[in-house]
């Protein structure tokens, strides 16, 4: 006989993976070599290879065909993160040298940052506001678009456990 689970033990669990999923992200993320050159079409090229590397993470700790999808376009370079009902798009504007993010409560022009990651800044937030100058890299852009996915159950909890008659 099933018994219900625990309320508590649930969001405490809910909790460790989401925790354990943004310490892979930022795993994956944080080794990126840095920016290649001074302009916006390189930096955001390596913003998406961050991304790139950082989804294939995300995608081998989901399993199966639920996880991110990144795709790249050409002419003009554009990016799109997708995850389940969940999308978020970057189009560079090369003739400005700004990022137009949209999805995910992000919305607004982005400028890059001199760091040593790719990360982006929003103009389109006052200095009053919250999250002024608050940096958005390839690393919180995967946590933004996998919230609230959970890790697959461990298989050998499934079992009847050490303890069986």
């Amino acid at each position: 006989m099933d018994e219900p689970e625990n309320p508590i033990v649930a969001m405490a669990t809910k909790l460790r993976a989401r925790r354990d999923l943004g310490a892979a992200i930022d795993s994956a993320t944080a080794g990126a070599a840095s920016p290649r050159g001074d302009d916006a079409e390189s930096r955001f090229a390596a913003l998406a290879d961050v991304l790139a590397t950082g989804t294939k993470r995300l995608n081998s700790i989901l399993g199966g065909r639920t996880g991110v999808t990144l795709v790249r376009l050409e002419n003009p370079p554009r990016l799109r993160l997708r995850f389940r009902d969940k999308r978020i798009a970057l189009d560079l504007d090369a003739a400005r040298q700004l990022v137009i993010v949209t999805g995910c409560g992000l919305e607004g022009e982005y400028q890059f940052l001199d760091a040593d990651v790719p990360a982006l800044m929003n103009l389109s937030k006052f200095s009053t506001d919250a999250g002024y100058r608050d940096a958005l890299t390839g690393s919180q852009l995967l946590k933004t678009i996998s919230d609230g996915a959970q890790l697959p159950r461990p298989p050998h909890l499934d079992g009847q456990g050490p303890l069986s008659f």
